[in-house]
């Protein structure tokens, strides 16, 4: 492959940067609720995949319920379908060492994986069979972070504006 060949398709290529804080972790949670809840079939079975095939998952809360994203998705900064899958197959960082010094170690339990069992079995297909680690998000009181139900035109809109 010539350098040009390489070198155009790189700077075309839209690199992903790791998240920073955990407002930008929030972020990306409200990005995968918004496909979890999308009319876009499209949308709905790429964020219902991620969490089903996810390793490494941030635990959440949406109306008082776990819900479970992957760090493959919320670890890197403003994700989304387009730039996820852009980057797939291209990126092979891993943001685990970004979430944990963000989040502190990954726990693993059983009864949490239980509780991961039992969501993503909501979701048509299986779930990978080898062992998870979790992160569970906090707020800024270091409470466990649960998500503001809105409606889902009002996180379209603000979605949208920034």
């Amino acid at each position: 492959m010539s350098c040009w060949h390489f070198c155009h398709n790189y700077k075309n290529h839209t690199m992903l940067h790791f998240v920073e804080n955990v407002d930008q972790i929030i972020e990306n949670i409200k990005t995968m609720e918004q496909y979890l809840d999308s009319d876009n079939i499209a949308e709905k079975e790429f964020a219902r995949e991620l969490v089903k095939k996810g390793r490494s998952m941030l635990v959440y809360k949406v109306n008082g319920e776990n819900h479970f994203a992957p760090g493959r998705f919320l670890g890197f900064k403003k994700n989304s379908m387009a730039a996820h899958l852009e980057n797939e197959n291209r990126e092979t960082r891993d943001p685990a060492q970004s979430l944990q010094a963000l989040m502190g170690k990954p726990f693993t339990h059983a009864a949490i994986e239980k509780e991961f069992n039992d969501y993503a079995g909501k979701f048509k297909g299986n779930t990978l069979k080898s062992k998870r680690k979790y992160w569970r998000v906090r707020n800024d009181s270091n409470k466990y972070f649960e998500l503001d139900p809105v409606a889902p035109e009002t996180a379209t809109r603000e979605l949208a504006a920034q």
